[in-house]
Formats: C-alpha cells, sequence, structure tokens
C-alpha cells in the first residue's frame, strides 16, 4: 500500500540540523514508495499565526500555505516528527504550526517521533513532551522513537546519514509507522473510525 506521509520539522533557526534528518526521513519513505512531503514551520508568514484554521470565521480568507497544508494534512495517512528539544520540551513553531490545524484532520492517524540534539541526550525529553501533544490531536504515536545525539556531521545536505546506528534507529521508525498506517487504513476500510 502506497501511503501519504507528512514530516513535520520543528525548528526555524538559522543553520537548523533537522533539515537533513528530515531529508533523510523523507527518502527513507520514499525508497518504499510511499509519498512523502516536509511541512515547514518557515512557510508560516513571519513565523506567527493569528487566529487558527478552525477559529476562522470564513476559512477561504486563510493564507494560500494554510488551506494547502490543512488538505495535506486531511489527506495523509501518518505523520513524522522531526524536532530539536529547546527548554526540555518541543520547540513553540513545531506546536504552533501543528496547533493551527483542527484536530479532527490528525484524528486516528499514526504519528513517529525522531529527535536531535547537539548534546548527548538527543533530544529525549522533546520526544516526552511530544506524545500528550500528539494524543490531543487525536494521534496515536508509534512506540519506538529516533533520537539523535550529537547531530553535527552525522547527516549531509542530501540526508544522508553516515551514522549505521543512527541509520537502524531511523528504518525501525520508517517501518513502524509504515505499519501502523497500514493497519488504520485497512481497519477505516472494514468499519470506519469510532464516532
Amino acid at each position: 500500500m502506497s501511503l501519504r506521509l507528512l514530516v513535520f520539522l520543528g525548528s526555524t533557526r538559522e543553520g537548523r540540523m533537522g533539515e537533513n534528518v528530515a531529508k533523510c526521513v523523507i527518502n527513507m519513505l520514499r525508497e518504499k514508495e510511499h509519498q512523502a512531503d516536509l511541512v515547514d514551520p518557515l512557510m508560516m508568514q513571519d513565523g506567527h499565526i493569528h487566529q487558527p484554521l478552525h477559529f476562522m470565521k470564513n476559512q477561504d480568507e486563510a493564507p494560500e500555505w494554510m488551506k494547502t497544508t490543512h488538505a495535506s494534512i486531511q489527506a495523509a495517512n501518518g505523520f513524522v516528527i522531526v524536532t530539536p528539544e529547546y527548554n526540555s520540551t518541543l520547540p513553540p513553531a513545531l506546536t504552533s504550526i501543528m496547533d493551527h490545524f483542527p484536530p479532527a484532520s490528525y484524528r486516528h492517524k499514526p504519528c513517529a517521533i525522531v529527535t536531535y540534539s547537539m548534546g548527548s541526550f538527543g533530544g529525549i525529553r522533546s520526544a516526552a513532551a511530544a506524545r500528550p501533544l500528539l494524543s490531543e490531536l487525536g494521534m496515536v504515536s508509534t512506540p519506538s522513537v529516533c533520537v539523535i545525539p550529537q547531530v553535527m556531521g552525522k547527516f549531509d545536505s542530501e540526508g544522508v546519514c553516515s551514522d549505521e546506528r543512527i541509520q537502524k534507529n531511523l528504518a525501525k521508525v520508517v517501518s513502524e509507522i509504515q505499519w501502523y498506517a497500514e493497519a488504520i487504513e485497512e481497519k477505516k476500510k472494514v468499519s470506519g473510525v469510532p464516532s
């Protein structure tokens, strides 16, 4: 089954490492013949959205990128977040972009978690902070998390990873998001979603 998957990038900082990590994840998903696209918080005008899409009186007046991203979220079979850790939690850019779309658009879909940092913990605290957010948005977070410590120099600009352990962990995350997305899609065909 070919899946439609979105990869949410968590950082907007100059020189961010997440772009290279996200490219690696997208490449791995595409190698399995899935459609994989990036959702980058830099697409938000001036980094801020003043009104969530689902609270707008007229959604037709939403910025074009917002309408396009919402359609992609609705059409997706699953998600992957690729995020650093800021102050022991998720970066505001990630929560902002995800929170500005209706939870119903994410509901009953899986989400995998990939974290990274320049330090030795690999952003693990942001992974712990992500699970309640994903649950509140109605997603099922997959069991495995790929934690990437000391990310500098482990990925090139094309997303090629030079670390065998990280490659194996990313492959496990990709395998799980595929399994969960396929299983949920098959169940939806049989009995729809809970009401």
